[in-house]
């Protein structure tokens, strides 16, 4: 199958991230981020850490927040080679999974820092180019939990990728159901068709895991208004007990496969020992 060449490489890396740090959980998690293929000889090599913010709850009005960190630091090969940082926060409001906006800060070779809000254009998405100054005002805002979005004509369903998961994970899941959920990128509205594959027992640091197997399909429009594959299919492990805590993450790419791991070992006892 053919893969859209309108996505830049990274994207896949990103959503790859953001859909296991959406986990919404009390506290902060962490996972780490495990590369094996051409570069690591068919080794495990950990690449980089992951650490999830509380979220805000939204109520009363205000905005509900969703955040991640990455990075590579405490890999020393990776820094010399590829440094990662990233940041990814999304806000909503008190409704589940209306989005108002989200952040996208990257630096790697190059330095990207972008603020998003809904808004009335066809993509759905005004894009701010925080590097040059602009929407500092409407960041503040946001970070001060006030919605600088003004109401919206008709406005249709539409999360980001923290917010991706997130619906999922609200979901009663079941054994071969299927869903639909219009996403966006800030400069595209994709479409991710996800499917629980299989209820299954994960080995996680020496303990088993109850846990559903689902696949994730993004799909773009392609030129003639059909749909084309954005990335290869992206496999999500969420625990089987209330919450649906992401445990694994798994995306193979032309140069090996990388794969996301919950690492508290507090949160995978409780998981463990949690009936679903």
């Amino acid at each position: 199958m053919a893969y859209s060449s309108a996505i830049r490489p990274p994207f896949v890396l990103l959503l790859l991230l953001a859909l296991v740090c959406s986990a919404g959980a009390s506290g902060a998690l962490e996972y780490q981020v495990i590369y094996r293929g051409v570069f690591s000889a068919g080794a495990d090599m950990p690449i980089a850490d992951l650490l999830l913010d509380a979220p805000l709850q939204a109520d009363s009005g205000r905005v509900g927040q969703i955040g991640l960190n990455a990075s590579s630091e405490a890999y020393p090969l990776v820094e010399s080679v590829y440094p990662i940082r990233y940041r990814f926060r999304s806000w909503t409001g008190p409704d589940p999974g209306r989005l108002l906006g989200f952040e996208t800060y990257e630096s790697t070779r190059k330095l990207r820092h972008r603020l998003y809000l809904r808004d009335d254009t066809g993509s759905g998405m005004k894009r701010f180019d925080l590097t040059e100054g602009a929407g500092q005002h409407e960041m503040t805002q946001l970070e001060a939990g006030v919605s600088p979005v003004t109401a919206l004509q008709g406005e249709r369903p539409l999360v980001d990728r923290l917010g991706l998961l997130q619906q999922v994970r609200r979901q009663d899941l079941r054994d071969q159901a299927r869903y639909r959920f219009a996403v966006t990128s800030g400069r595209e509205q994709l479409v991710y068709r996800v499917k629980v594959e299989a209820a299954q027992v994960l080995a996680m640091d020496g303990l088993a895991v109850p846990a559903w197997k689902l696949r994730f399909d993004g799909f773009e429009r392609g030129r003639n208004g059909t749909q084309v594959a954005a990335h290869r299919p992206i496999f999500v492990w969420l625990s089987r007990a209330s919450g649906h805590i992401p445990l694994r993450v798994d995306s193979r790419q032309p140069i090996g496969l990388f794969r996301v791991e919950l690492k508290n070992r507090s949160a995978l006892n409780q998981l463990a020992q949690a009936h679903p």
